[in-house]
C-alpha cells in the first residue's frame, strides 16, 4: 500500500530525504499530503511546524498505517506517535528512518507489515513484548546501542539479515512463528537468545558474533543454519532442532553446544512416542584449537519402558517418520577436531575421512556407531561379518565393491554417496579413531576400530600380497587377536586333528621296554668296576652301604614301533583313550612323549606349538575386551 519512492515524496528541505507528511485515506484508498492553511510546504515530520504536526496527528488513530520513511525521529516524536496510535500500528514503514534518541516501542502491536530496513537506532531500541502480526523487516538495520527484543512475538517472517548490533542484543523468550533470517547479521557484543522458540526454520548463515558472549537456549522445530557463521567470543548454546548445519562455521573461542533435539513427538493420527532427529553438520568448520569444542547431547538411548518429557509448544511440529533416537552428526569433512568432545552423539552417518587431527577427538557417553553386519554387504563363502562398530565410509565402500562371484548381486551405492573412499584411505581413519579412544582410556571401545584398521589393510589391493596373506591368516584364526571364539574353535580343531593322527599313526603298535630277571648283591666298589649303574643311595665312597642290590634286565629300550595293521583295526578304545590323554596334555600343557612313535612326536610338537599359540590368542582377545 506504500507508494514507490520518488523525488516527489521527498521533503522539500535541502539535504533532507524524509517522507513528506501524508496520511492514509481509507475512503479513497490512497495517501493524502497533510497541509495547513498557514503553511503549505511539503515537509517531513521532523521539519514540520507545530500546526502541521497537529494536523498530522489529527489524521491518525489506533491501527492507522504510518509512512515515515527516511524520517528523522526523536524520542518525543516517537512517544507522541505511540500515544496517538494507542501503541497499535497498522502498516508501518520506517525504511531508512533515523531514530536520533532512544527508540521505545515497548508493548507495541503491529497489526500489519512493519518495515525497519536500513533504519538507524542511534541511542538504543526497545521492542520488548512487541507483537508483529505480519512480516517484520529489519534488513540492514543498524543498532548503535543496546537492542531489547525480550518477549517479542513474530507471527510471520522476521528478517534481520545483514543487521548490525553494535552493543548487546537480547531476544530472551522471543517467539518466531514463521521463518527467521539472521543471515550476515553482525553481533558486536553479547547476544542473548535464551528461551527463544523458532516454530519453523532459523537461518544464521554468515552471521558474525564478535567479542561478546553468545548465549542461547533455543528450540527450532525444523532447521537451524549456522552456515559460514563466525564466533570470535565464547559460545554456550543449547539447541533443540531437527537439523543443525554448522558447515564452514568458524569458532575462535571455547564452544559448548548442548543439543536437546531428541524430544518426544505426539501426533494423534500417527504413531506416538517417536522422537525427532537432530542432524548436525560441521563440514569445513574452522575453529581455534586452543579452546575446547563441546557438543553435549542428552542421553537418547532409553531402555524399554522409559520416556522423555514432551515438548508442549513443539508437539506435532516434527515428522513422525523420523525414527532416529539421537543427535546425528552428519559431516566433519575439513574440520579441525582438536579438543572436540562429542557426548551422546550419533556418529553412524558421520564422514570422518577428511577430518583434521582426528586422533585428538573425544567420543564420550553413549555415542552411537554404525553396526555390522549390514544388509547388502557381500561376503565370501561361509564367512560372515561379525558384529562391530564401523564408520559410514566403510559401509559405502562395501556396498559398491565389485561382486566376488557371478551369483553375488550388485548393490547400488547410497544416493548421498558422492565418492567412494578406498581401504587405503580408510585404514588411517580407523587408526586415528582408535588412538583417540585409547587416549581417552577407552581401550575396549577402541578394539573395534583396530579391527576396522586391520580389515582395511587386509582388503587393500595396493599392499604386498604376502602381507595380505598373513593378515588373512591372522583374521581367520583369531579375528586380529580380538575374537576369542575363533581362537578357541581353532584350538578345538587342532586338538581334533591331532587326536585323529595320533590314533592312527602316533600311538605305537606295542610297548617295548626292559624286563627283570634278578638281582645282584655286591659291594659298591665291585659293582662300579663292573660298569653297572648304582642306585643313588649306594656309592663306593659310603662305607655304611658296602653292599647294593642292582636290577639286572635283559635287552635295551628301543623306539616304539609304528603300527602296520589296517587303519580300522587301530580304532580301539584303548588307543583312543591314550591318544586323548596325549592330546589334552600336549595341547594345553608340556607332556612327555616317550610312548609315541616318531611321527607321534612330530604331531605332538606341532599340537603343542599351535595349542599354545591359539590359547594365547584367546587370552589376548579376552584381555583386549576387558582391559583398562
Amino acid at each position: 500500500m506504500f507508494d514507490d519512492w520518488s523525488e516527489a515524496l521527498e521533503c522539500s528541505v535541502t539535504d533532507c530525504f524524509g517522507r513528506r507528511l501524508a496520511a492514509w485515506n481509507p475512503a479513497v484508498g490512497s495517501w493524502e499530503t497533510v497541509r495547513t492553511a498557514g503553511n503549505d510546504a511539503e515537509v517531513c515530520l521532523h521539519h514540520a511546524d507545530p500546526d502541521q504536526r497537529d494536523a498530522y496527528w489529527g489524521r491518525l488513530g489506533p491501527g492507522s498505517p504510518v509512512d515515515l520513511r527516511r524520517t528523522r525521529l526523536t524520542e518525543e516524536t516517537l512517544h507522541k506517535l505511540r500515544e496517538i496510535l494507542q501503541n497499535r500500528f497498522g502498516d508501518a514503514d520506517f525504511l531508512e528512518a533515523e531514530f536520533t534518541q532512544y527508540a521505545n516501542f515497548l508493548g507495541a502491536s503491529f497489526t500489519r507489515n512493519a518495515r525497519f530496513s536500513w533504519a538507524t537506532f542511534t541511542r538504543g531500541a526497545r521492542f520488548a513484548r512487541v507483537t508483529f502480526a505480519q512480516d517484520a523487516h529489519f534488513h540492514k538495520a543498524a543498532f548503535a546501542h543496546d537492542a531489547d527484543f525480550v518477549g517479542a512475538a513474530f507471527a510471520h517472517d522476521a528478517d534481520f539479515a545483514e543487521a548490525h548490533f553494535a552493543r548487546d542484543v537480547n531476544f530472551y523468550q522471543a517467539f518466531f512463528t514463521r521463518g527467521a533470517r539472521f543471515n550476515m547479521t553482525s553481533f558486536a557484543q553479547e547476544a542473548n537468545f535464551i528461551g527463544v522458540t523458532f516454530a519453523q526454520d532459523a537461518y544464521f548463515s554468515g552471521a558474525t558474533f564478535r567479542e561478546g558472549w553468545a548465549a542461547a537456549d533455543l528450540r527450532c522445530a525444523t532447521d537451524l543454519s549456522l552456515f559460514r557463521a563466525r564466533f570470535d567470543g565464547p559460545v554456550d548454546i543449547g539447541i533443540g532442532a531437527r537439523n543443525i548445519d554448522c558447515t564452514m562455521a568458524r569458532w575462535e573461542h571455547s564452544v559448548t553446544l548442548r543439543l536437546a533435539g531428541a524430544y518426544e513427538v505426539n501426533l494423534s493420527h500417527r504413531v506416538a512416542g517417536r522422537r525427532a532427529v537432530t542432524r548436525l553438520r560441521l563440514a569445513d568448520m574452522a575453529r581455534s584449537a586452543e579452546y575446547p569444542f563441546l557438543i553435549l547431547a542428552p542421553d537418547p538411548f532409553l531402555e524399554s519402558g522409559e520416556a522423555l518429557a514432551p515438548e508442549g509448544s513443539l508437539d506435532g511440529a516434527q515428522e513422525a517418520e523420523s525414527a532416529a533416537r539421537a543427535v546425528v552428526l552428519e559431516d566433519l569433512s575439513g574440520t579441525d577436531t582438536t579438543r572436540m568432545v562429542l557426548t551422546n552423539v550419533d556418529v553412524s552417518c558421520t564422514d570422518f575421512v577428511n577430518a583434521l587431527n582426528l586422533d585428538q577427538i573425544r567420543l564420550e557417553g553413549r555415542c552411537r556407531y554404525l553396526r555390522t553386519p549390514r544388509p547388502g554387504w557381500k561376503r565370501r563363502g561361509i564367512w560372515r561379518h561379525t558384529t562391530r562398530n564401523i564408520i559410514a565410509a566403510e559401509d559405502t565402500w562395501r556396498r559398491t565393491r565389485p561382486p566376488q562371484t557371478s551369483s553375488t548381486p550388485v548393490h547400488e551405492p547410497p544416493a548421498n554417496a558422492t565418492s567412494v573412499v578406498q581401504p587405503a584411505s580408510l585404514a588411517p581413519v580407523y587408526r586415528y579413531l582408535r588412538k583417540a579412544l585409547e587416549d581417552g582410556k577407552d581401550e575396549p571401545g577402541a578394539a573395534d576400530f583396530y579391527y576396522g584398521e586391520m580389515e582395511m589393510r587386509r582388503l587393500d589391493a595396493t599392499r604386498p600380497r604376502v602381507e595380505r596373506w598373513l593378515l588373512t591368516l591372522y583374521w581367520m584364526i583369531s579375528g586380529y587377536g580380538l575374537r576369542a571364539s575363533r581362537a578357541l574353535c581353532g584350538l578345538l580343531v587342532v586338538m581334533g586333528v591331532s587326536f585323529t593322527l595320533l590314533l592312527l599313526f602316533g600311538i605305537p603298535a606295542k610297548e617295548t621296554g626292559t624286563s627283570t630277571v634278578g638281582y645282584i648283591s655286591a659291594d659298591a666298589a665291585a659293582l662300579a668296576d663292573a660298569g653297572l649303574k648304582l642306585p643313588d643311595s649306594c656309592t663306593a665312597d659310603a662305607p655304611s652301604h658296602s653292599e647294593c642290590r642292582v636290577v639286572v634286565t635283559v635287552g635295551e629300550s628301543v623306539d616304539p614301533t609304528v603300527p602296520t595293521n589296517a587303519l580300522v583295526d587301530r580304532l580301539t578304545a584303548e588307543r583312543a583313550g591314550k591318544a586323548l590323554e596325549v592330546v589334552s596334555s600336549v595341547s594345553l600343557f608340556n607332556a612327555d612323549e616317550q610312548e609315541l612313535t616318531g611321527w607321534g612326536k612330530v604331531i605332538a610338537f606341532v599340537s603343542r606349538f599351535l595349542g599354545a599359540l591359539l590359547l594365547g590368542l584367546a587370552v589376548l582377545a579376552v584381555r583386549n575386551r576387558v582391559k583398562r
